[in-house]
């Protein structure tokens, strides 16, 4: 699988109108004017059908069958064209016939659907990487699914959606036992990582030999660039790094620090930010591998040379708890650069939550905006925590994963009513681009899986102990 190249030099995308209509300009999926409303549903434009030959191997038998309210069901159709019903964020009910593609289906093609149900499987590092409660997964991992069969039970022909979650403990020999476990006892049909580099490219391989569709957000290339079956929904942190060196450019921050943890993971995000820095004209007067678990001490140590160096501001690509140590010890240092950085997880509430005041400086790229510009991007999602959250909040982990299964429901969408795995990854590859209207709108090809095209640029903000939205759709040029 080739990576398509992004320019090093790039110009940041107009913030999105936040005016109650949601709209956004020049993404794939819109209209002829480039705008579209925040009620309507994910859409999915046809592209080219592809002719590259079969690949897959066979994959674990699976089973297990249960779920929420069934909906209806509808025969496939026409490809969707401006979502579900009005005022709602389901995608539409019509799709295509079963899309031609270089996937062939094997023995184990439908496993994890039937004619009532599909079953997903998601992983995540909750315990060992982050502060994150395990109650904001278990509550956020089906409230889109629990809506879309409330709201318009007619749009997966008759299934419903089952959300089978595993903590994979921030180890990547655990999320393979756990997504084996996921696949072969609980029923998976398909697999979502959603945070952690290493986790997901052990986990991902492991569904690559299965022949089992993997999804997550964009995290390293190097180790999944050559698995048929991955399917990154934003960007990489290799194509993230000139979307930083801009924004330090925007910053006038001329001398920074780099400071990456030091996984085989990270490998390709090091040096494309370094890269990217060169071209800028930005000078790293300091850089350095983190351990992925530092403690204390080395903490202190690499604060004490980023201090020394007198950077104003540190390029940042670890773990929250590693982000959350070295911006304390920073502040106990009188050390307060920016720091920034691409990823999922730094900007999260939970990292306010729990590293203020130290971390008020960080402003990181997401592939969803924050809690505060929500509602004009989806009207639907706090309804949908009031109706089905079980009296919780609605989180920024809740809203993740609402954007991505929003995602991966018109995906399913598109496929239509003969739902199999090489029938969906062939729609991805086929399908020009899918734009659920918090992401920026994702484009596979066949011999590009990384299918981000842009991100949201979140601004710590230890009064409040939340993340803000900066910016809306920043895309990459």
């Amino acid at each position: 699988m080739t990576r398509r190249l992004f320019p090093v030099l790039v110009a940041f995308a107009a913030v999105a109108s936040a005016a109650s209509c949601g709209q956004k300009a020049g993404v794939a999926g819109t209209g002829g004017d480039g705008a579209t409303d925040a009620t309507d549903g994910p859409t999915a434009t046809a592209g080219p059908p592809a002719t590259a030959p079969p690949v897959g191997t066979d994959t674990a038998p699976s089973g297990s069958t249960g779920g929420s309210t069934p909906p209806g069901s509808e025969p496939a159709g026409s490809a969707p064209d401006s979502g579900g019903q009005p005022g709602s964020t389901a995608p539409a009910s019509s799709a295509p016939a079963v899309a031609a593609g270089p996937y062939e289906p094997d023995d184990n093609d439908t496993s994890g659907v039937t004619d009532e149900e599909i079953v997903i499987g998601i992983h995540a590092p909750v315990t060992g990487a982050s502060p994150i409660p395990q109650t904001s997964f278990d509550t956020g991992k089906d409230i889109y699914w629990q809506f879309l069969a409330d709201s318009a039970p007619d749009q997966l022909f008759g299934r419903t959606v089952r959300v089978v979650f595993r903590d994979d403990e921030f180890n990547p020999q655990r999320a393979v036992q756990v997504c084996r476990e996921m696949v072969e006892s609980e029923g998976a049909f398909v697999l979502i990582g959603a945070g952690g580099a290493d986790q997901i490219t052990a986990c991902a391989q492991f569904a690559a030999e299965n022949n089992v569709p993997y999804l997550s957000a964009g995290v390293n290339e190097t180790g999944l660039d050559d698995l048929a079956t991955y399917f990154a929904t934003s960007l990489t942190y290799s194509e993230q790094a000139a979307l930083i060196i801009a924004q330090l450019v925007e910053r006038e921050l001329t001398e920074v620090g780099l400071v990456v943890a030091d996984t085989p993971s990270f490998d390709d995000a090091f040096d494309a930010l370094k890269a990217a820095a060169e071209t800028e004209g930005i000078t790293i007067a300091y850089e350095t591998r983190i351990n992925k678990t530092a403690a204390e001490a080395e903490q202190l140590s690499v604060v004490q040379e980023l201090k020394n160096t007198g950077v104003q501001g540190v390029v940042l690509l670890s773990s929250p708890l590693v982000f959350i140590g070295l911006a304390n010890q920073g502040v106990n240092q009188g050390f307060a650069p920016t720091w920034i950085g691409p990823g999922v997880t730094s900007g999260l509430n939970a990292v306010t939550n729990f590293g203020c005041p130290g971390v008020d400086t960080g402003v990181f790229f997401n592939p969803t905006p924050q809690l505060d510009v929500i509602d004009d991007l989806d009207a639907d999602f706090r309804a949908a925590y009031e109706a089905f959250g079980g009296g919780e909040t609605a989180d920024d982990i809740g809203l993740g994963l609402w954007a991505l299964n929003k995602l991966l429901a018109a995906m399913f969408v598109a496929t239509g009513e003969e739902l199999g795995r090489a029938a969906l990854m062939n729609t991805l590859v086929t399908t020009a681009s899918f734009d659920n209207g918090i992401y920026s709108p994702v484009a596979f090809t066949e011999d590009d899986h990384f299918g981000g095209t842009g991100a949201h640029l979140l601004d710590a903000d230890c009064a409040a102990k939340t993340y803000t939205t900066a910016a809306q759709f920043v895309e990459v040029g």
